[in-house]
This record gives structure tokens, sequence and C-alpha cells, in this order.
């Protein structure tokens, strides 16, 4: 922005210094004029924020009281997208509160698009262009695949040809005639609403939240494709409605504290789906290599193409639990909460767009039938927690906390028996079967702390396992120990920690989870010697140490700290699994073993030094410095169609970042 001109005048209105009794209200607006002139319309500049132009009022405040209630009422950038609201009503037993927030995200303004919007889920180009650059591209003579593409690149080690044809140059002219108006942005509208009551008693604390928020607007679109080489861009519309109603009760008496909660949760899009179309057909056509149109290969494929949006969800929770006080050194908390997700409204989409494709037993695809027309989508959680602490002495104590975790998917699976269509372009007789994906996360962890005068100690033991349905393992544990000190005096504190730990499987099935989703299991197309590194085997090294001095005259204060935290994944040799499918690679697994790919280590050092100096009321100064310096080694394999076990196509990323902050 070049310049800002603001003129404000503020207005306020007193009553009477009330007294302890005495009805009042107070009132201060402020109000001005804002030109703006900007060199730039950078998105990124007011990716959260609204500027106006012309009368702004940004800010004015009414309180007072009336009988036994107060209230006040509070606004901030009125009119403006990013405006906020704020009410408040309140006696000694009543409470109720209201807020309103404008939440602008401007992603990218000033796009273009050889395509225009009929409706806002519909972005079309017109026929006459279609079949304009449809012709073109068929007129092209095939040539050898691989020797150059349709961007007119030359490849190593081919010898690009006399003349090329580029899609870029096609659509060029179009893309230049088309206004830069397409601003991908968003504006969230979120209102919440709370009632509070608490009798005379206090004994008993009574909650009711309604939370709605309407999100507006466009964002980048996923998932319009038609092919590894024909991506089309476009803005996915918005329009959500969230709505949020929850139940909380809390009661504390002598023993302790009892509380319960129920709430329920509603999404609804206006949107079911979204139809772009595809620039390079104006009719349906399909062959074996379809996906990849347009290309020297092939010039097939569906002349538009729709996805399926956000769908229509409702989620209920319940919660019950109670803390307890056992003698003068003892606490015991508990809870259970119990989910319920539901997605069964929106219909499912088509097998596909594409009028030219038929199923293997002949019927066009737009119109057979489907193993269902809802996805009956349903999935129970259990969330258990407890903690537990007691002191058998003054100095030392016991602590124990336990959660779990069980995400239930309950979704039917879906038998795709004949198989399914691949890009809109191209029927794959390949029988695949959904997968509802779950897990179960098990963590426990005791520790024991001793203090006596200046000195602290704590050592103590975690243990993680995780149980997963369809994927490469069934469970992963992990077990960590961890041992921390800390001396202080009336000036300093030092704290020192460290934590030493390594995750294990039983077995690792590295084919087993790609073969979940196939009816009739293949050769493998995942690198079956890659270990995932939310599963795979590895030491956990973390240590550090934290610095607090503060002298008595208060005036100065320093606080500086350090952690390295290393996770090194296991190397050992692992099973080349379903090698006696890949014959020519055979040689490449001597014994059957190969070292792993995936993560070798991930690394991560910071420090961080910040400093406050007060030497009078008026005056503070403070600053601040961390450094950052973070380190990850990985391996993989460079491979095609089918799977590749040469050793000499493994590549090695070593990924570092490095940061300084500092400011005062």
């Amino acid at each position: 922005m070049k310049r800002n001109f603001i003129l404000a005048i503020a207005v306020s209105t007193l009553g009477l210094p009330a007294l302890a009794q005495e009805d009042f209200q107070t009132g201060e607006m402020t109000f001005g004029v804002l030109q703006k002139d900007p060199d730039t319309d950078s998105s990124k500049f007011l990716e959260y924020r609204d500027i106006p132009q012309g009368a702004v009022a940004p800010y004015f405040n009414v309180q007072g009281r009336k009988g036994s209630f107060w209230y006040t009422l509070t606004g901030r950038d009125v009119t403006q997208r990013d405006q906020r609201y704020l009410f408040k009503l309140q006696n000694d037993n009543v409470k109720l509160t209201a807020d309103y927030t404008g939440i602008p995200h401007n992603f990218g303004n000033g796009g273009k698009s050889i395509l225009s919007p009929v409706t806002e889920n519909e972005w079309r180009l017109s026929n006459t262009v279609q079949q304009a650059y449809q012709t073109a591209i068929v007129a092209q003579p095939p040539s050898p695949i691989g020797q150059i593409d349709y961007n007119c690149q030359r490849r190593p080690g081919f010898n690009p040809l006399p003349t090329c044809f580029s899609l870029f140059n096609l659509v060029t002219p179009g893309l230049d005639a088309a206004p830069p108006n397409i601003d991908l942005k968003l504006v969230r509208n979120r209102g919440t609403y709370a009632l509070n009551f608490t009798p005379d008693s206090k004994n008993l604390d009574l909650n009711l939240t309604y939370l709605h928020e309407r999100r507006s607007g466009t964002r980048a679109a996923n998932g319009t494709s038609f092919g590894f080489g024909n991506v089309v861009e476009t803005p996915e519309p918005l329009r959500y409605i969230t709505q949020d109603v929850a139940f909380t009760a809390a009661y504390k008496g002598d023993w302790g504290v009892a509380r319960a909660a129920v709430r329920f949760n509603d999404f609804k899009n206006s949107f079911d789906t979204f139809t772009w179309d595809n620039p390079f057909r104006v009719t349906d056509s399909t062959d074996p290599s379809a996906y990849q149109s347009p290309s020297t290969s092939t010039r097939n494929g569906p002349s538009h193409g729709a996805m399926a949006l956000m769908p229509d969800n409702q989620a209920t929770t319940e919660m019950v639990g109670a803390t307890l006080k056992i003698g003068k050194k003892t606490r015991l908390s508990a809870d259970v909460t119990l989910g319920q997700l539901k997605q069964n409204e929106d219909p499912l989409l088509a097998w596909t767009t594409n009028t030219a494709i038929l199923t293997p037993g002949g019927v066009p695809a737009v119109t057979a039938p489907l193993p269902a027309t809802t996805l009956d989508g349903s999935i129970d959680t259990t969330a258990l927690n407890g903690f537990f602490t007691t002191k058998l002495t003054d100095e030392l104590g016991l602590h124990a906390r336990y959660r779990r975790y069980d995400h239930d998917n309950k979704t039917p699976r879906y038998r795709l028996e004949q198989g399914y269509v691949r890009f809109d372009a191209v029927w794959e007789d390949i029988p695949r079967i959904t997968v509802p994906y779950g897990y179960t996360n098990d963590l426990f962890d005791a520790y024991a702390t001793y203090n006596r005068g200046a000195f602290g100690l704590e050592g103590g033991w975690k243990h993680n396992k995780m149980a997963r349905t369809f994927r490469e393992t069934e469970d992963t544990t992990e077990d960590v120990f961890r041992v921390a000190a800390d001396v202080r005096s009336g000036i300093f504190m030092v704290r020192g920690l460290g934590e030493f730990g390594s995750r294990d499987f039983d077995h690792y099935g590295a084919v087993h989870a790609e073969e979940h989703s196939f009816l009739e299991p293949g050769a493998p197309a995942n690198q079956t010697v890659l270990r995932r590194p939310d599963q795979a085997k590895r030491d956990l090294t973390r240590f550090g140490g934290q610095l607090e001095l503060a002298p008595e005259s208060g005036k100065f204060a320093l606080f500086a700290s350090y952690l390295h935290t290393k996770f090194e994944y296991d190397q050992a040799h692992v099973e080349c699994e379903d090698i006696a499918l890949f014959p020519t690679q055979a040689a490449f697994c001597p014994g059957g073993e190969q070292a792993p790919l995936g993560l070798i280590d991930d690394q991560y050092d910071s420090f961080s030094i910040d400093a406050n100096f007060a030497p009078s009321e008026k005056f503070n100064l403070y600053a601040f410095y961390t450094w950052e310096d973070g380190d990850i080694l990985q391996n993989g394999r460079q491979s095609g169609s089918s799977l590749n076990f040469a050793v000499n196509d493994v590549w090695t990323a070593n990924i570092t970042t490095k940061g300084n902050t500092f400011g005062g």
C-alpha cells in the first residue's frame, strides 16, 4: 500500500459516576474516513484483513448497569468483512454472551481461465471452441511415444521432431483474451452464543452454547483432472453452514466434581457436485490409453468431468466424568466420551460422465447401477481418559495417566466387481473394494516426582500402542523413558531433561495394505521394502535444558532453552515381498532381503533466548532470538509401472531447514 489517510472522531457520552447500586450507562464511538492508494493487488497482504475505502467506524462500545444486570456491547471494524461484535449481559446467576466475527481468506487475485461459470458449481467452454481445439489436436499425426511431448520439450536421449504441437500455444489466445477477474477468496461469518446459569449455592454450573458459521466463496479445486497430462484448474465453490449446539453441566461438592455434556454438530453444503468442461474434447470417446490424452498416442477422453464436493454430515458426542478427592493427598479423575459420526444424505455420483464408456457387461457406464446409492457412512468413537496422582510423602509423588481412543469405522465395504472408470477416460477391468480404515490408540504414562528444598527430580515411562485396520502393521508399540532434574534458588532455575525410547512391531506386511483394496490382488505396485514413517521401527533421543534468571529487584529477567530431538529409523535389511513375481529383478535382491526405503533419520535442534529489562514502571525493553535447524535424510527408488528393485535407481534426499528469528 502506498498511502493511508484516516480521520477519526471520538464521541463519548458518560453518565455520572455510579454508586454501588445505581444504574448507569457509558458510550464511545470512533468513526472517520479512510482513503487507500494500493500499488499492488496482493492477496497475501490482504489475506486475513479488509481495508475499506470511504467512511469507516473502527470501534464503538456501550456498557452500563440496569437493576441487577450489567451489560456491554462492543463493535470493531463495523461493516468490514473482518468486523466483530461482542455482547454480554449478566448478573450474579446468569450470564449471556454473543459474539459475531467475520474472517476473510484471500488466496489469490486476478486469475484467468478459458472456462466460464454457467452456475457457481458449473464451469463450461463454448462448444465451438471445444470443437476447434479437438479438431486441431486430432489432425496431428501420431509419433513415437516418448519422442516429444505436447509441450514441445526435448527429452534426454530422443531427437525432437521437425515440428511439434504445443497445447500451450493452442490455448494461449483464448487465455490472453480472458479477463483477469477470478479471485480465490472466501469469508467465514461465525456467530457464537453462550448461556451460563449458576445458582446461589455455586455448586451447580450449567452451560448452553450454540455456534453458527457460514463459509462462502471459492478456493482452488482438487481433482479436476482428465489424466496425468490434462489438469484443468478451476475455482471450487463454497457455501457451507456448520451448526454446533452443546449442553454442559458440572456439580461441585466436598468430594470432588462431576461433569457431563452432550454435543451435536451438523454440516450442510449447498453444492453436492462440481462440473467442468474438458477443453480438448467436445464429444465423448475412449480407448485403453485415453487417460493419457491428449498425447502422441491418444486424443480420446470425456467432454466434461464431475466431482463430488464435501458431503453433508452429522456428529453427536456424549461425555460423563468426575474428579474425586481421596483424602488430602490423592486425586482420581476419569471421563468417557462417546461419538457417532454419520454421512448418508448425498447420493453417490455415476461411474463416469463419459457416455462412450461401456462396462464389461456392455452397459453404458453413465447409467450402470452402482453398488450403493448412498455411502451409509458411520464411525463410532470412544475416548477414555484417566488421571491419578498422590503424595506418598511431602517430597515424593506418584502420577499415572491413561488414554484410549477407538476410531471404529462401520462404513460398509462396497465391491466394485467389474472394475472402475479411470479419469472419466477408460474402464479399468480391475475389481476393487472400498476400505473403511480405523484405529485404536492406547497411551499410558507413569512418572514419579521428588522435590526437596531447591532440588527436584522426575522419572517416568510412557507406553504408546497403535492398532490399525487395513494397514501394513496390525500393532506398533513405542516405549519412552524420561528423566528430568531442576535446581532452584531465589534468582534462578536450571532444568535439564532427557528422553530415550524406541518403536517396534511384530510384523510388517508391505503388500498387505495394498491388497485390501483389490478383490483379485495382483503384482504389487508400491515398493515392498518401503517402511512408512508412522509405522517403521525407530529410536528416539531427546534432551535439552532451560535456564531462568530473575534477580530479586524484578527489573531484569532472562530465559534460555535448548532442545535436541532425533528419530533414527531402523536400516536393517527387510524382506523383498513378492520378488518371485518379478524374475528380472531377483538379481537385485540376493537372499530375498534388501536395505529398506523411507526415512533414515529426522533431527531437529532449537535454541532460544528471551530477555526483559524494566528499570521503571514507564519503561520496558524486551528482546528475543531463536535458532532452528532441521535435518531429514531419506531414501527412495525410481520405479515405473512394474516394481523395480535395482539398487542403482535408489535416490537419496537430504532436506535441511534452518531459521533465525529475532526481534525486540
